[in-house]
Protein backbone atom coordinates (compact mmCIF):
# COMPACT_ATOMS: atom_id res chain seq x y z
CA UNK A 1 0.00 0.00 0.00
CA UNK A 2 1.18 3.76 -1.22
CA UNK A 3 3.07 5.52 2.04
CA UNK A 4 0.06 8.31 1.07
CA UNK A 5 -2.62 6.41 1.16
CA UNK A 6 -1.62 4.65 4.59
CA UNK A 7 -0.91 8.26 6.30
CA UNK A 8 -4.69 9.37 5.24
CA UNK A 9 -6.28 5.47 6.38
CA UNK A 10 -4.24 6.89 9.65
CA UNK A 11 -5.74 10.20 9.73
CA UNK A 12 -9.38 9.05 9.11
CA UNK A 13 -9.38 6.00 11.89
CA UNK A 14 -8.21 8.52 13.96
CA UNK A 15 -11.26 10.99 13.17
CA UNK A 16 -13.34 8.27 13.71
CA UNK A 17 -11.92 7.02 16.85
CA UNK A 18 -12.16 10.50 18.00
CA UNK A 19 -15.42 10.79 17.16
CA UNK A 20 -16.76 7.83 18.78
CA UNK A 21 -15.16 9.13 22.06
CA UNK A 22 -16.79 12.27 21.63
CA UNK A 23 -20.27 10.99 20.85
CA UNK A 24 -20.17 8.70 23.98
CA UNK A 25 -18.75 10.98 26.39
CA UNK A 26 -21.19 14.18 24.98
CA UNK A 27 -23.93 11.82 25.22
CA UNK A 28 -23.10 10.62 29.20
CA UNK A 29 -22.57 13.90 30.12
CA UNK A 30 -26.04 15.25 28.13
CA UNK A 31 -27.78 12.49 29.95
CA UNK A 32 -26.76 12.92 33.19
CA UNK A 33 -26.37 16.44 33.38
CA UNK A 34 -29.41 17.81 31.34
CA UNK A 35 -31.57 15.07 30.84
CA UNK A 36 -31.46 13.52 34.64
CA UNK A 37 -32.55 17.07 35.79
CA UNK A 38 -35.26 17.94 33.17
CA UNK A 39 -36.51 14.42 33.77
CA UNK A 40 -36.50 15.70 37.95
CA UNK A 41 -38.82 18.98 37.28
CA UNK A 42 -41.54 17.04 35.31
CA UNK A 43 -44.21 15.28 36.44
CA UNK A 44 -43.26 11.00 37.17
CA UNK A 45 -45.03 9.83 34.39
CA UNK A 46 -44.13 12.26 31.23
CA UNK A 47 -40.65 11.60 33.03
CA UNK A 48 -40.70 8.20 32.43
CA UNK A 49 -42.01 8.53 28.95
CA UNK A 50 -39.49 11.20 28.08
CA UNK A 51 -36.70 8.49 29.85
CA UNK A 52 -38.04 5.80 27.70
CA UNK A 53 -37.69 7.80 24.06
CA UNK A 54 -34.36 9.07 25.00
CA UNK A 55 -32.35 5.90 25.93
CA UNK A 56 -34.09 4.33 23.27
CA UNK A 57 -31.96 6.75 20.84
CA UNK A 58 -28.88 6.92 23.38
CA UNK A 59 -28.74 3.47 23.59
CA UNK A 60 -27.74 3.38 19.80
CA UNK A 61 -26.02 5.98 19.74
CA UNK A 62 -23.54 3.86 22.51
CA UNK A 63 -23.33 0.66 20.92
CA UNK A 64 -22.68 2.46 17.86
CA UNK A 65 -19.80 4.73 19.95
CA UNK A 66 -18.48 1.73 21.74
CA UNK A 67 -18.11 -0.18 17.80
CA UNK A 68 -16.86 2.61 16.37
CA UNK A 69 -13.90 2.97 19.23
CA UNK A 70 -12.60 -0.65 19.39
CA UNK A 71 -12.42 -1.16 15.50
CA UNK A 72 -10.91 2.10 14.60
CA UNK A 73 -8.61 1.66 17.67
CA UNK A 74 -7.64 -2.05 16.45
CA UNK A 75 -6.87 -0.28 13.15
CA UNK A 76 -5.26 2.33 14.42
CA UNK A 77 -2.64 0.22 16.06
CA UNK A 78 -2.64 -2.15 12.97
CA UNK A 79 -1.48 0.97 10.84
CA UNK A 80 1.17 1.71 13.61
CA UNK A 81 2.78 -1.71 12.92
CA UNK A 82 1.81 -1.97 16.84
CA UNK A 83 -0.14 -4.74 16.35
CA UNK A 84 0.36 -7.73 13.76
CA UNK A 85 -1.95 -9.72 11.67
CA UNK A 86 -2.48 -12.27 14.06
CA UNK A 87 -2.75 -13.28 18.04
CA UNK A 88 -2.22 -12.83 20.67
CA UNK A 89 -3.03 -9.65 20.87
CA UNK A 90 0.28 -7.89 22.17
CA UNK A 91 3.08 -9.16 20.33
CA UNK A 92 6.20 -7.20 19.73
CA UNK A 93 6.33 -4.44 19.09
CA UNK A 94 3.68 -3.40 21.52
CA UNK A 95 5.22 -4.77 24.80
CA UNK A 96 3.57 -5.32 28.45
CA UNK A 97 7.18 -4.10 29.72
CA UNK A 98 6.46 -0.95 28.35
CA UNK A 99 4.34 1.99 29.58
CA UNK A 100 2.53 2.43 26.37
CA UNK A 101 1.16 -1.59 26.14
CA UNK A 102 -0.32 -1.34 29.90
CA UNK A 103 -1.79 2.07 28.79
CA UNK A 104 -3.40 0.91 25.80
CA UNK A 105 -4.54 -2.87 28.18
CA UNK A 106 -6.05 -0.51 31.32
CA UNK A 107 -7.99 1.06 27.70
CA UNK A 108 -9.37 -2.22 26.84
CA UNK A 109 -10.20 -3.20 29.70
CA UNK A 110 -12.11 0.02 30.34
CA UNK A 111 -13.48 -0.17 27.18
CA UNK A 112 -14.72 -4.13 28.26
CA UNK A 113 -16.62 -2.35 31.93
CA UNK A 114 -18.26 0.02 29.61
CA UNK A 115 -19.33 -2.75 27.34
CA UNK A 116 -20.41 -5.23 30.50
CA UNK A 117 -22.11 -1.94 31.59
CA UNK A 118 -24.20 -1.31 28.51
CA UNK A 119 -25.40 -5.05 28.62
CA UNK A 120 -26.82 -4.87 32.24
CA UNK A 121 -28.55 -1.74 31.47
CA UNK A 122 -29.77 -2.64 28.23
CA UNK A 123 -30.78 -6.61 28.43
CA UNK A 124 -31.42 -6.40 32.41
CA UNK A 125 -32.48 -3.14 34.03
CA UNK A 126 -34.06 -1.78 31.30
CA UNK A 127 -36.78 -4.41 30.75
CA UNK A 128 -37.84 -4.00 34.66
CA UNK A 129 -38.73 -0.14 33.83
CA UNK A 130 -40.79 -1.44 30.80
CA UNK A 131 -44.14 -2.90 31.12
CA UNK A 132 -47.82 -2.40 32.21
CA UNK A 133 -49.40 -3.79 35.12
CA UNK A 134 -52.39 -6.08 34.69
CA UNK A 135 -55.52 -5.65 35.94
CA UNK A 136 -56.65 -7.34 39.30
CA UNK A 137 -53.20 -7.58 40.96
CA UNK A 138 -53.11 -6.88 44.86
CA UNK A 139 -51.55 -3.65 46.41
CA UNK A 140 -48.74 -6.19 47.59
CA UNK A 141 -47.62 -6.53 44.02
CA UNK A 142 -48.19 -3.35 42.62
CA UNK A 143 -45.57 -1.87 45.44
CA UNK A 144 -43.48 -4.90 44.65
CA UNK A 145 -43.23 -4.02 41.06
CA UNK A 146 -42.78 -0.33 41.55
CA UNK A 147 -39.85 -0.92 44.18
CA UNK A 148 -38.34 -3.29 41.44
CA UNK A 149 -38.55 -0.63 39.36
CA UNK A 150 -36.67 2.35 41.51
CA UNK A 151 -34.37 0.19 42.09
CA UNK A 152 -33.46 -0.40 38.86
CA UNK A 153 -33.29 3.28 37.74
CA UNK A 154 -31.32 3.43 40.59
CA UNK A 155 -28.44 0.68 39.42
CA UNK A 156 -28.66 2.47 36.16
CA UNK A 157 -28.14 5.70 37.14
CA UNK A 158 -25.16 4.63 38.97
CA UNK A 159 -24.08 2.17 35.85
CA UNK A 160 -24.59 5.39 33.50
CA UNK A 161 -22.48 7.52 36.72
CA UNK A 162 -19.56 4.94 36.68
CA UNK A 163 -19.36 4.87 32.88
CA UNK A 164 -18.71 8.46 32.35
CA UNK A 165 -16.04 8.72 34.86
CA UNK A 166 -14.26 5.34 33.18
CA UNK A 167 -14.78 7.03 29.63
CA UNK A 168 -13.14 9.89 31.16
CA UNK A 169 -10.03 8.27 32.44
CA UNK A 170 -10.23 6.58 28.90
CA UNK A 171 -9.50 9.44 26.86
CA UNK A 172 -7.02 10.89 29.48
CA UNK A 173 -5.24 7.30 28.79
CA UNK A 174 -5.59 7.66 25.43
CA UNK A 175 -4.45 11.19 25.14
CA UNK A 176 -1.04 10.71 27.32
CA UNK A 177 -0.02 7.30 24.43
CA UNK A 178 1.14 10.72 21.96
CA UNK A 179 3.81 10.94 25.22
CA UNK A 180 4.10 7.17 25.29
CA UNK A 181 1.40 6.08 28.03
CA UNK A 182 1.16 7.23 31.91
CA UNK A 183 1.13 3.46 33.14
Amino acid sequence: MPDELIKWLHILYGYFHDLGIAVYIGGAVAMEFVLGPAQNSIPPAQAQVMGQKTADRFLWLVWGSLGFIIVTGLLRLQRMGMIVDEWPFFQPPVSWDESYGRTLFVMFLIWCALVVNGVLITFVLRPRLSGKMSAGISAAQVNARQGSRLQAARWIMHLTRADLVLALIAALLGASLKWGGIL
